[in-house]
């Protein structure tokens, strides 16, 4: 079985989302949004392991966790543009968004993804 996903630097295997999920080594810093219809966008995690024998960043495609949301699906990106609030242009901004933009759902989803990491 392939796994989940599999650390660039370290070749940690994580198995499945819940084991990603859950590992203590791993922090969010945010999100790389989305900003064209093709583009979903990453969210970007820390892999922090003793004594530098890892600590590189992992991207993980947006979709790859949009199960984890449970509203209104947008498929329209706003970033960029006169009705976005901003949040997008920073990776470490976590704040909600309320702009009905496929990049709110994304923040949505890595603000429970944040959630349950902590």
């Amino acid at each position: 079985m392939k796994p989940f996903k599999v650390c660039p630097k370290c070749d940690h295997e994580w198995q499945t989302r819940n084991d990603f999920l859950q590992d203590a080594s791993l922090f969010l810093i945010g999100l790389q949004a989305g900003y064209g219809e093709s583009d979903r966008g990453f969210y970007l995690f820390n892999h922090l392991i003793e004594k530098d024998k890892c600590n590189t960043t992992i991207a993980v495609d947006v979709e790859t966790f949009i199960s984890l949301y449970n509203g209104p699906m947008y498929e329209d990106v706003h970033a960029g543009n006169e009705t976005c609030s901003g949040h997008c242009a920073k990776v470490d901004d976590l704040t909600r968004c309320s702009i009905p933009c496929r990049n709110a759902i994304a923040r949505e989803v890595m603000l429970k993804v944040f959630n349950l990491k902590t």
